[in-house]
Formats: structure tokens, C-alpha cells, sequence
């Protein structure tokens, strides 16, 4: 004997409900998608490259506050005055140098050299902390925005 069991919405899977509707509510889902997917690819495109030889460097979608802005600006002991921008992630930089806590931007972070890994240019330095999230710190004047 079978028995019949009583099936609801929240059990059909999503194929069937995608059957489910009508014509203009699939275009309309499709239009939806399509605008979703070229934003991704419009904010995908925003790399940041190497000013020197234009190795990719990072993308704007790594940009990170830190301690309240993406933004900073410092000078060396020797003077020289840098305006860096703030990345969680920088995959065209190696870092360079022992870690030193010595004239550190960012109290209870230390740092090393972040060089482009193609052409080694000093882009900025590599934050590390015990406590929190590393992140780079990268000289907005040795980048350059491409495709």
C-alpha cells in the first residue's frame, strides 16, 4: 500500500521552484544576474599595479581600514613623507627583512619591506602583529590602477 504524503513549498527544491515561475519573473531574475555579475566584474577589474613595470599588485576589493581609515599619512626618521593606502592582502609584494618593531606607523605592529615581485621597487611594508590581522601598508605614489 502506498501512501501519499503531503508535500510543501519549503520542501521542493529549488529547481522546482525556479520552474514555478512565470516568464517575466525568470527575466527578470536573469536581468537581475546579469547586473550582479558585471558589478563583480567591474570591481574585479579595479587592480592595482606596480607604477615601475606593472606587475598586479593587489585589487581595490583588499582595501582595508586601519584603525579607522584606509588612508594614512607619515613621515621617517629621515623626514621623507609617505601617503599609504591599506591592503589585507597584496599578492605581487614579497616581503623583505627582518621584522622590527623599530619606527613602526602602527603601535604593536611590526613590519618588513614590501617589494613588487617582479621588478623588487619598494612598494611599503608588510604589518604584522601577534594580536591582530597583518595588512600592507603600500605608497599610493608607487601604484598605479589597471585592467
Amino acid at each position: 500500500m502506498i501512501h501519499q504524503t503531503e508535500i510543501h513549498d519549503s520542501q521542493i527544491c529549488p529547481l522546482q521552484t525556479f520552474q514555478k515561475l512565470t516568464g517575466p519573473q525568470i527575466e527578470g531574475l536573469r536581468k537581475k544576474l546579469a547586473r550582479q555579475e558585471k558589478k563583480e566584474e567591474e570591481e574585479e577589474e579595479r587592480l592595482l599595479l606596480c607604477k615601475n613595470c606593472k606587475n598586479k599588485i593587489t585589487s581595490l576589493n583588499n582595501s582595508i581600514e586601519v584603525r579607522g581609515q584606509y588612508k594614512h599619512t607619515f613621515s621617517n626618521p629621515h623626514g621623507f613623507i609617505f601617503e599609504i593606502v591599506c591592503f589585507s592582502l597584496a599578492d605581487g609584494c614579497v616581503n623583505q627583512g627582518m621584522l622590527t618593531m623599530e619606527f613602526t606607523w602602527f603601535k604593536g605592529f611590526g613590519w618588513r619591506f614590501a617589494l613588487c615581485s617582479n621588478c623588487h621597487i619598494h612598494l611599503g611594508w608588510f604589518y604584522q602583529s601577534g594580536r591582530e590581522k597583518s595588512f600592507y601598508g603600500l605608497i599610493s605614489d608607487n601604484l598605479t590602477e589597471g585592467t
